[in-house]
């Protein structure tokens, strides 16, 4: 907060100078229709105001008809080309304003997806981007707001020069009698218009800041309570519960509290709005008098008192727009920083971007030999480690098991073999070289991977199969067929283009088993030298899972394949099963041999499970 309130003004301009260029590099056509309409807008009364002065002049000194057919002509003519390029360039803002809207969004997006994992299940990167969101959603503030401060700097540098040059007879001495007592009173009248300009905007600036520290608990709760109100698996729990009056409840306590924050804000407001509407009213009636006196006395025509007041009057605004859009500037820089910073443009270039890349390629298709060399694994944020001293070799052409109870770290130890984390200790090798000297995007390639949690996206099948928007089709389709689900691809309306749930309205929604078949087929797909099914198919009865994990088998034969599950039944044609407990390697070996070791944890699993199944077939038969 406090580093906010004291940027300097150069230093925010500097800063959203910056921002500008961002947005120029998005579309150079953004910067250019903002500004260009509010010039042309800014512009258009002083033409009408100028040539309406001359043709009072005209009519006031009793010239001929042609003379005023001529400035009625000329200002025709000007106010209609203004005009145009006031309604050219207000197209381009509107349709440049929404396409800026989602550029600035869309590159977080990117952010988001490059990132790495570790920072996504963190919070710092999700804190740093909903704070961006909730500045402009509440207020208006960050790169959004770019283009409307160079509109305001336009508007205000328009309105002041244009009307210092209309009103400079005005304050020169001349006939007319002495007036200094006026243009004195005038520029009094300015200068605190300013003064308070700057005065009340950081006050409003302060209780802005203020509420958008307050109010981002609230609007955390209310982005819940709005996505969980409309998900479709909420929606069940909501009506088989009758959540409605708890969720009402919720939204209105919440209400309430932002209410509070924004009704001193509006009285803030008011009050400045009605001190300024005071001041210029104030300034409009003195230049009335001042312009009068003289247009009396002779000091020039009578239908000039139209040009000077109204030029008095607006060169007031113009100071005013002026320093408001110092102030903005002021404002918006930090925000904007914030922004900079998150996409990679600000003074931490790389501060979201993968940390540690190698250079050394992967070489392609050899017998990979994974080895985890004593690799221990703390979660940030954490001090009990998820994985203690795990020493394991895993070679390609070779099928592993990874079992163990929940919080055992088999999860964890697939993420370090992705280089999703990085050892807290020990290495991971690859053919005798630690992976972190290998390219990252290379060696993520040598991994297909289903987790448990797996998404499939709302686009087309084929495409979800392929992850690309261009895809081979009949492989598609091979893959869907080995995956299990080629028929009910097959009966699709749009087959390989059939959206996938109900985002289209054309989409279809899948069943968990279905999903589950594409996500495996898209593992298929990628074709990468190590396949691993982390619980996919924990959802399925323990026959369908064993049918689906032996068919797999046959899918991946020369490659490495590596499953996690808690059925160990499933895991039983496995080269090797690696059993963990409490973030440990505890034994490892086949199926038989780790059965033989009666005080084993493999067995005392094996025993609880085949006790399971027995009991609840006896149940049944019962």
């Amino acid at each position: 907060m406090k580093e906010k309130q004291n940027t300097g003004f150069w230093e925010s301009l500097r800063v959203i100078l910056k921002t500008a260029r961002v947005i120029s590099r998005m579309d150079w056509k953004n910067i250019p229709a903002f500004v260009g309409n509010q010039f042309f807008l800014t512009i258009h009364p002083f033409v009408t105001l100028y040539f309406s002065a001359r043709i009072l002049d005209v009519l006031a000194a009793g010239a001929q008809w042609e003379s005023c057919v001529k400035w009625v002509i000329a200002g025709l003519a000007c106010n209609y080309g203004v005009y145009l390029l006031e309604r050219l360039t207000a197209c381009m803002n509107s349709v440049e304003g929404i396409t800026l809207y989602w550029q600035l969004y869309q590159e977080m997006s990117r952010v988001m997806m490059k990132a790495d994992y570790e920072e996504l299940e963190g919070t710092a990167i999700r804190e740093a981007k909903e704070r961006i969101e909730r500045s402009a959603q509440m207020f208006w503030y960050g790169p959004w707001e770019v283009p409307g401060v160079l509109m305001s700097v336009a508007q205000g540098l328009t309105i002041t020069l244009v009307s210092f040059i209309l009103a400079w007879p005005v304050l020169l001495p001349g006939r007319g009698g002495d007036i200094s007592w006026g243009v004195f009173g005038v520029l009094l009248l300015i200068a605190g218009t300013v003064i308070y300009s700057l005065s009340s905007e950081k006050k409003l600036y302060r209780l802005k800041e203020n509420s958008l520290d307050k109010q981002s608990a609230e609007y955390r709760l209310e982005s819940f309570l709005y996505d969980y109100a409309e998900e479709q698996n909420g929606a069940k729990d909501i009506r088989l519960y009758r959540q409605q009056d708890m969720i009402w409840s919720r939204y209105d306590h919440n209400t309430q509290t932002i209410r509070q924050i924004a009704a001193r804000r509006r009285s803030l407001q008011a009050k400045i709005y009605g001190v300024r509407g005071a001041l210029a009213q104030s300034v409009s009636y003195l230049a009335y008098l001042i312009v009068g006196i003289r247009a009396l006395s002779g000091a020039f025509p009578i239908g000039s008192i139209v040009q000077y007041v109204g030029a008095i009057t607006r060169l007031s605004e113009g100071i005013r727009v002026l320093v408001y859009s110092v102030q903005q500037i002021k404002m918006q820089g930090p925000h904007c920083r914030e922004y900079l910073d998150f996409i990679g443009d600000g003074t931490e270039k790389e501060k979201y971007a993968h940390k540690q890349d190698g250079s050394i390629d992967v070489a392609p298709d050899v017998d990979y030999v994974f080895e985890f060399d004593h690799v221990c694994f703390c979660y940030p944020g954490t001090e009990k480690p998820a994985l203690q001293d795990v020493s394991l070799t895993l070679k390609k052409g070779e099928h592993y098991a990874i079992v163990g109870m929940n919080g055992s770290g088999k999860t964890t130890f697939i993420k370090l073999l992705c280089r999703l984390y990085e050892p807290t200790e020990g290495r991971i090798l690859l053919n005798g070289i630690d992976i972190r000297e290998y390219r990252y995007e290379q060696y993520r390639k040598l991994f297909s991977v289903v987790f448990q949690d797996f998404c499939l996206m709302s686009f087309p099948l084929g495409e979800n199969v392929a992850a690309d928007i261009q895809y081979d089709e009949e492989r598609v389709m091979d893959c869907l067929d080995k995956a299990g689900a080629g028929k009910w691809a097959q009966s699709l309306p749009q087959k390989l283009r059939q959206p996938l749930y109900l985002v289209d309205q054309e989409g279809v929604n899948v069943s968990g088993g279905e999903a589950q078949k594409i996500a495996i087929a898209r593992a298929l797909y990628k074709g990468a030298p190590f396949v691993i099914l982390d619980e996919p198919t924990a959802a399925l009865d323990p026959l369908a899972e064993a049918e689906i994990y032996t068919r797999f088998r046959d899918l991946v034969e020369g490659k490495g394949a590596i499953y996690i599950s808690h059925r160990l039944s499933s895991c039983r044609f496995c080269d090797t099963i690696a059993v963990f407990h409490e973030g440990r390697l505890v034994q490892l070996g086949g199926h038989e041999k780790l059965l033989a070791d009666k005080g084993g944890k493999y067995a005392e699993l094996w025993q609880a499970q085949a006790q399971y199944y027995q009991e609840n077939d006896r149940k049944q038969m019962e």
